[in-house]
């Protein structure tokens, strides 16, 4: 039984890395035709350059689809050439089929969620400071954070929030080409027309001393946000640990995070939906056996998948306009699925 496993699984294996590749192509000459007008300095190198970095977010992503699709592209080949009957007649149960297709589903969707949580994030980043210098913003991005010149001033930003909050900021004033003033705030939040700042600490820098001052709060009228926003972080772009440190800092300010915590659910159940996905298509194959053509099963796939992506972020909407548990509303089209699957494949066995 395990050889029988362990072809099943490497056969829904290829299938969905075939189908996933052809869905991230697709995407990422989307992503090409809407960069070519952003693109300012570094030509097409640094456009590849931007495209790569994009690909472990685009896998993660299209995952649950493309197994979804990969998983009906090899169970359907498994049919029209015989082998699913001839394992039938060998008395291996739906069941047992369907067990096999889960476990090679679990495995890839937990691949595909590492992936997502720990490349993604980093690429992310990577991809958003080659962004900003082929747009030409004349700004500085290393690991540290973003570095933009004011007047007189350098400002170091070490982290532009989802809401367009910064964190650890420092600005260093000079005066006749001598460092004069350095001003730290922890946390800065824009609000008519100027920065409230948190954590305030300044250093005025004197001949023969340095003063130092520090207050809870104080204020910047400096950069507007609109010019951070192409270093804001995506909260689908975040790791599960930043995101749970970014709803928790939400929390500490008294700001809504339901969004926030439907994203971090959502990531956390993503190896659970990608199971689900591959779950339908087994009692999908079954129903029309060696019959039917390919083409027309790939397409109603695809179909389903886009049933399920409606559905499922249509209820997480209404979990934001109602304000139901994020979990619930994470869960519930991806157990509801489950439940659909199950019934599905006990009228197949």
């Amino acid at each position: 039984m395990r050889i029988l496993y362990t072809y099943i699984a490497r056969r829904l294996i290829l299938s969905t890395g075939l189908v996933l590749s052809v869905f991230v192509g697709l995407f990422l000459f989307f992503d090409l035709v809407t960069t070519l007008d952003h693109i300012h300095h570094g030509g097409f190198s640094r456009l590849f350059m931007i495209l790569l970095l994009g690909v472990p977010a685009k896998i993660s992503m299209l995952f649950p689809m493309s197994a979804l699709v990969g998983a009906t592209l090899g169970l359907s080949s498994l049919a029209i050439d015989g082998e699913l009957t001839a394992m039938r007649a060998a008395g291996v149960s739906v069941g047992r089929i369907a067990y096999a297709a889960l476990r090679a589903a679990l495995a890839l969707g937990l691949v595909a969620a590492l992936l997502g949580d720990f490349l993604g994030p980093k690429a992310a980043s990577l991809a958003r400071r080659e962004q900003a210098q082929a747009a030409g913003l004349g700004a500085a991005v290393n690991a540290q954070g973003l570095w933009l010149k004011e007047g007189h001033s350098f400002v170091d930003i070490g982290e532009v929030l989802p809401d367009l909050s910064i964190l650890r900021l420092t600005i260093y004033r000079f005066h006749h080409g001598r460092l004069a003033h350095e001003l730290f705030a922890a946390s800065g939040r824009y609000h008519n027309g100027r920065w409230r700042l948190r954590g305030v600490s300044e250093t005025l820098f004197r001949r023969q001393r340095l003063i130092v001052k520090t207050s809870r709060r104080g204020y910047w009228h400096g950069i507007a946000p609109s010019l951070l926003s192409v270093f804001a972080v995506n909260p689908h772009a975040l790791s599960l640990v930043d995101l749970f440190r970014y709803i928790r800092h939400l929390q500490r300010n008294q700001q809504a995070t339901t969004h926030y915590q439907l994203v971090f659910w959502y990531k956390v159940l993503a190896p659970l939906t990608t199971a689900a996905m591959v779950l339908l298509a087994v009692p999908f194959v079954f129903r029309h056996g060696r019959h039917g053509g390919l083409g027309f099963r790939l397409f109603l796939a695809v179909v389903l998948g886009l049933i399920f992506y409606v559905v499922n972020r249509g209820f997480g909407d209404l979990t934001l306009l109602y304000h139901w548990p994020p979990l619930l509303g994470a869960a519930v089209p991806t157990l509801g699925l489950t439940l659909v699957c199950v019934g599905f494949l006990a009228r197949a066995g």
